[in-house]
């Protein structure tokens, strides 16, 4: 009897390895918090001692890292996603309803991420709304080519409504970060209604607050009363 094994090139396997270690530490995170990170307890979790770690990882920054550039890439990829969704729905809305559709679907995406994804919302949200240096110089770098893509295409979305002249011109990456404080902190409302359920919802501020934003940059009432009956009709045709 001929047995046949799959070849894993060496590459491949350091990579499925060191994936594996990212899952673990994801999971330990999960469970017990970004303070109970250490090699020594993710070696532990996979049966590994803790100088196994280090050939994949120079460091905790290393592998923090890492986790930072998965959840970043797990959430970019979703609203890739999303976005494909959207603009294959919209293709009969006017060129500046959409280009407004889309940027309140994009808040409406983000503020409810800690319902759609919630383990790489969490670790996204630690390492990027923590003022503090969580990992060093070398290590942070090493991270900007995932976050710069996912910026870039949020702050497409501002070109975009600027160019079918739904806003006025301005600074793009301004308007990005902009919206995304808005919206991250609103994400915190959530632990508000635990103990106060008259609240308003997140997705409710965020909408109210998007259009706010949309409006000091120059869109006007009407344009925004129509893209966001469109992304409603969008939305409530999505749903079973």
């Amino acid at each position: 009897m001929n047995v046949v094994h799959e070849f894993i090139p060496h590459a491949r396997q350091r990579e499925l390895k060191a994936e594996a270690i990212v899952d673990a530490a994801m999971a330990l995170i999960a469970r017990e918090g970004l303070e109970a990170l250490t090699l020594a307890r993710v070696g532990k979790e996979l049966g590994l001692v803790t100088t196994a770690i280090y050939r994949y990882f120079a460091s905790k920054d290393a592998l923090l890292a890492a986790l930072h550039r998965r959840a970043i890439t797990t959430v970019h990829e979703r609203f890739r996603a999303e976005l494909s969704r959207w603009e294959e729905r919209s293709k009969r809305m006017s060129d500046d309803t959409r280009a407004l559709a889309k940027i309140l679907a994009t808040a409406r995406f983000y503020v409810t991420l800690p319902e759609t994804q919630p383990e790489a919302f969490r670790l996204m949200s630690l390492m990027l709304a923590d003022p503090r240096p969580l990992v060093d110089d070398a290590s942070a770098i090493a991270s900007i080519p995932v976050v710069a893509g996912f910026i870039g295409d949020a702050s497409a979305l501002f070109a975009d409504a600027e160019h079918v002249r739904a806003i006025e011109p301005g600074m793009h990456l301004a308007r990005t970060a902009t919206l995304w404080a808005t919206l991250h902190g609103l994400t915190q409302l959530a632990k508000l209604r635990r103990v106060a359920p008259e609240s308003p919802s997140p997705l409710a501020v965020a909408e109210q607050s998007t259009v706010t934003l949309l409006r000091g940059m120059g869109a006007t009432d009407a344009a925004i009363r129509r893209a966001l009956r469109a992304l409603d009709k969008l939305t409530n045709a999505s749903l079973p």
